[in-house]
């Protein structure tokens, strides 16, 4: 089974508020070498200072499944491996499927 590497999205969004507290706190304020500083991309930066919301946020009303969910299906993937059978596409969207019925159904 493929390694889950754990996801660096952190890493960004603390580089990313890094850079919009540089810029606010500049002298005189500049995105580029605000981005530069941080390795943050430009657009990304004056997204963020324009408003716009990290995209986990943003997107966090379209998700079918709770993180617990979500972990809790990874869990019996990773159980369903150590017992020498892979978990299947079809088998993982049907576990899915029976999550969210039940808590649609109640």
């Amino acid at each position: 089974m493929p390694v889950i590497k754990p996801r660096k999205q952190n890493e960004a969004e603390e580089r990313i508020e890094k850079a919009i507290n540089h810029y606010q706190q500049s002298d005189e304020p500049s995105i580029r070498p605000s981005a530069e500083k941080y390795g943050v991309p430009y657009s990304t930066l004056q997204g963020r200072l324009q408003g716009r919301v990290p995209q986990e946020i943003g997107h966090q009303k379209m998700l079918v499944l709770t993180e617990y969910e979500e972990k809790s299906i990874v869990r019996w993937c990773e159980r369903l491996d150590e017992w020498g059978h892979p978990a299947q596409l079809g088998m993982v969207k049907g576990m899915a499927e029976a999550i969210v019925s039940r808590w649609i159904n109640g």
